[in-house]
């Protein structure tokens, strides 16, 4: 019920933007240039492109859209992911399976409505190929090995309609990559070959976190002399 008076709202009243509060759209232009952010992170052998960081804005977006019903934050969420895979190599889109549980506190499956949406944007086909094969935990929380142990060997994907035919594995947000690297494992397993993966957005490692606040110490203090900044 909270998924479907959420939705309702998004058709009966306006939205301004999550970014300035001020246009009357999920995400303005302007908005979304000053967020986007691509670049390409090496997982294990797994090549995973992103279109933003998960900081400020675009945290507060997934949040919102997962967690709140936020169903107007699809548009601008599934064109970061279509950029992600337009930038990578052609194959097959394939999406991370999602827990019953969190199927059943979303009201759906969230992930599946931005990589459908992906998909048309980019012209990519979509399969759901893969499915999990023993209950998982909630990765939040988890260091980098305990959600590697939480999802070993918890995938299994479908044979591909010919033996070698190329894919992406699709998410929303790359942590540790543990989750699409088990993907990766399922996929290849299946006769798949995965060229790589796509997200909307990637959380920041320790040095990135550093060069964003250097950058905005830079910014607010770059007239001042040091002694002032000190």
């Amino acid at each position: 019920m909270p998924s479907l008076l959420a939705a309702t709202l998004d058709l009966v009243l306006p939205r301004c933007c999550i970014g300035c509060a001020v246009a009357a759209e999920a995400l303005c232009p302007r908005c979304r240039a000053a967020v986007l952010a691509p670049r390409a992170r090496r997982v294990g052998a797994l090549t995973v492109r992103g279109a933003a960081r998960y900081a400020g804005v675009v945290q507060t977006m997934l949040i919102a859209y997962k967690e709140r019903g936020r169903r107007d934050l699809a548009g601008p969420l599934s064109g970061f992911l279509a950029d992600s895979v337009e930038r990578g190599p052609p194959g097959v889109l394939i999406q991370i399976p999602i827990r019953r549980a969190a199927r059943r506190e979303r009201g759906g499956d969230p992930l599946a409505r931005l990589v459908r949406r992906a998909g048309w944007l980019s012209g990519r086909p979509v399969l759901p190929a893969l499915r999990l094969i023993r209950p998982v935990r909630d990765s939040v929380g988890l260091s980098a090995a305990e959600r590697a142990q939480n999802l070993a060997s918890a995938m299994r994907a479908a044979p591909p309609p010919s033996p070698g035919t190329p894919c992406l594995v699709v998410d929303d947000i790359l942590t540790t990559g543990a989750t699409l690297l088990e993907a990766r494992r399922a996929l290849l397993t299946a006769g798949w070959s995965v060229r790589g993966g796509a997200v909307v957005a990637f959380v920041p490692r320790a040095s990135e976190v550093e060069a964003s606040s250097a950058d905005l110490l830079l910014q607010r203090y770059g007239n001042c002399q040091a002694s002032e900044i000190a």
